[in-house]
């Protein structure tokens, strides 16, 4: 009788390792299911974020080459225009340096 109870506590107690382990084998399931879903979520999000990013990098790509050219042109236009001043100062200068070699008066009025 005694040996009855042990055996048959053996019984329950083995078919309760057995429900466990199939418990154990269930959440390990789930876990690598969850799991599976969270890395395609997060796939999912940084992908969305990358679009954003990509998109805000070529906003500001083109801000920063409109800016570059409309400083260019500015500076190409002072260029241009201390350009024509240096002309005009050599023409004044080249003018004077010929005066100066005027020794009648009043060819230098002419």
């Amino acid at each position: 009788e005694t040996l009855q109870r042990i055996v048959s506590t053996l019984v329950n107690k083995n078919d309760e390792i057995h429900n466990f382990i199939d418990m154990l084998n269930h959440t390990i399931s789930n876990v690598q299911v969850n799991s599976s879903n969270a890395i395609s979520e997060l796939d999912e999000e940084f992908d969305g974020l990358y679009s954003v990013l990509h998109e805000m990098k070529g906003s500001m790509a083109n801000t920063i080459q409109q800016e570059e050219a409309r400083k260019i042109q500015v500076l190409q236009d002072q260029l241009s225009q201390c350009s024509h001043a240096l002309e005009s100062s050599e023409e004044l200068l080249e003018l004077a340096v010929q005066s100066l070699d005027i020794k009648n008066p009043v060819e230098l009025l002419e």
